[in-house]
């Protein structure tokens, strides 16, 4: 998983858990005592050790759980806290750095091998092929995308390839152009702010 994701994932969580006690105390016609909101968070949090997608902030999820369960600990000060620091994250992570995160994506979880791409190269099917040049020109010095990436693909379902880029969140894919009869393709990957 990559860092980017893992950061989404525990900011979905923390988010997910503080929306949940919002709900519980805007519901509750009485005072909530901090012990109460302690109690209502490490609730919603404990199933998430044992469920799988949450493998990978089992830790994180631990220490909130013992962090409210703590005597005089305050969750939910500290997923508030902890949530800022996720935004900020989020806010710093560049354009460059999406990139390089999508490729692993697609290559460790999906298979699709990526390559730089030159005039002698000889292309191989349902590897994606970057352009250097697009590299070169398509980022600024801060890592943010200022023009779209192209990607060069041989594959039987570009529009497959598509749908998993998209569902990253990490750019939005558009398929420029496609030769039916021999399976290539070239898509371009536009920041998802510009969308």
């Amino acid at each position: 998983m990559s860092k980017e994701n893992y950061h989404q994932l525990l900011s979905d969580v923390i988010e997910n858990s503080l929306l949940h006690l919002y709900g519980q105390v805007a519901s509750n016609d009485h005072f909530v005592p901090l012990a109460k909101r302690n109690t209502l968070l490490c609730k919603y949090l404990k199933p998430k050790l044992k469920q799988p997608e949450y493998k990978v902030i089992k830790g994180d999820i631990k220490r909130m759980v013992l962090a409210g369960q703590r005597k005089g600990g305050d969750l939910e000060a500290k997923l508030n806290e902890l949530y800022t620091l996720s935004l900020n994250y989020q806010a710093k992570a560049n354009d460059a750095q999406s990139l390089y995160d999508l490729l692993n994506i697609l290559l460790h979880e999906h298979g699709f091998d990526s390559k730089m791409f030159y005039e002698s190269v000889k292309a191989e099917p349902g590897v994606i092929y970057v352009l250097q040049d697009h590299l070169e020109n398509c980022f600024e010095a801060n890592g943010k995308q200022i023009a779209p990436v192209s990607m060069l693909i041989e594959h039987e379902s570009v529009s497959s390839l598509i749908e998993l880029i998209n569902g990253t969140k990490l750019f939005f894919a558009e398929l420029k152009e496609c030769n039916e009869k021999t399976k290539q393709a070239h898509i371009e990957l536009h920041p998802i702010t510009l969308k």
